[in-house]
């Protein structure tokens, strides 16, 4: 069900900025950190970046952001809101190797829990940002991509896709929730629905019958589907057993597998965009350690598609929101669902999927 973006086929105007910032923050720069005010009385702290002077004086473009580094909360307490977030923790690159061991940070599932840094950030994969990832625009005299830099009405209601199982189909709710987000945005004109094909069995990816190909085979001969959105992985962890949760599993190489069958399936046959959800953590150890197996293999599918693939890691949505959960401790709550649906929402905003 967690956050990196291909961004190889995403659709722009000549004036379009900024493509989906999920799991990984681009590995841009890493430059050193000013001594003053931490924000110098301006707006770039957690704007993108592509260097270090295009964060003023008191801050520098860490990973793609202007942040500064960290090992401890502490180091973070004069940045509004922040918390030290170290290299290769979720929603951190880990390939990103700057002058600390980690980057302040502003967490969120919402865009407004990034009101406490300012107006303008915008809630991005489980962090506040502000201005444009692609170019590294950001501060004052940044500007900010999104659905204004989108192509509008390219895409009905009806070729948008909800694939998955229970974590989408036990209530709907995030199908609802992200079609009441597009309302608003205008994006989806009133009448028009998504389709929900999502269901509570046969919703494996490689187990019991390939379950999520058998749904998504079923839409396409009903009508054309230019977007998917899906989750998929969690009941093949959940039924199947390994010796050890680890990728050379049967259970978790063969859901990897289903997975890079399903996005080139999608691409033949002309899907535009896929955003693809991966689970919250688990309570039980032993799917932890098969999910955490199979989340990194699922996303290198998801970057290596042909067809644009945005990659969601749940994880720092869901962190520190026991209410998220619902009882079973796998599927969301109506809360965990609504921040789902907000997080998937922002994905799609920022990379121009169905505006």
């Amino acid at each position: 069900m967690s956050r990196t973006t291909n961004t190889r086929r995403a659709r722009f105007l000549p004036t379009a900025l900024g493509f989906l910032l999920m799991l990984a923050l681009p590995a841009s720069s890493c430059g050193s950190h000013g001594s003053e005010g931490p924000t110098g009385g301006e707006t770039h702290f957690l704007t993108h970046c592509a260097a270090a002077n295009a964060c003023g004086d008191a801050l520098g473009c860490t990973c793609g952001v202007c942040t500064v580094g960290c090992s401890a909360d502490s180091d973070c307490a004069r940045l509004p809101g922040a918390a030290c977030f170290t290299n290769g923790a979720p929603g951190n690159s880990s390939s990103c190797t700057g002058v600390a061991t980690g980057r302040c940070d502003v967490r969120c599932a919402a865009d407004d829990d990034c009101r406490v840094v300012s107006r303008s950030h915008r809630c991005e994969a489980g962090f506040c940002r502000a201005g444009d990832p692609e170019n590294g625009l950001g501060g004052a005299g940044g500007s900010s991509g999104g659905p204004d830099a989108c192509e509008h009405g390219e895409v009905s209601g009806n070729e948008v896709l909800f694939l998955g199982d229970s974590f989408i189909a036990a209530t709907h709710q995030i199908t609802a929730e992200v079609e009441q987000l597009a309302r608003e945005a205008g994006a989806l004109p009133v009448g028009e629905r998504y389709r929900d094909e999502s269901t509570m069995t046969n919703n494996a990816l490689a187990l019991t019958g390939h379950g999520i190909l058998s749904q998504y085979q079923r839409a396409v001969e009903d009508a054309r589907v230019a977007v998917a959105i899906l989750d998929g992985g969690g009941s093949d962890m959940l039924l199947g057993r390994c010796d050890q949760g680890t990728a050379d599993c049967p259970v978790v190489a063969n859901a990897a597998v289903a997975a890079q069958e399903l996005f080139a399936q999608m691409a033949a046959d002309g899907v535009s965009d896929v955003v693809y959800l991966f689970y919250p953590d688990a309570a039980d150890p032993e799917l932890r350690a098969r999910m955490d197996a199979l989340r990194p293999l699922v996303q290198a599918a998801c970057e290596a598609a042909t067809v644009p693939c945005s990659f969601i890691d749940l994880r720092p949505v869901f962190v520190d929101h026991s209410e998220y959960l619902a009882s079973d401790g796998l599927n969301p709550s109506a809360a965990g669902a609504r921040a789902t649906a907000q997080a998937i929402w922002a994905a799609m905003q920022q990379a121009c999927i169905a505006q």
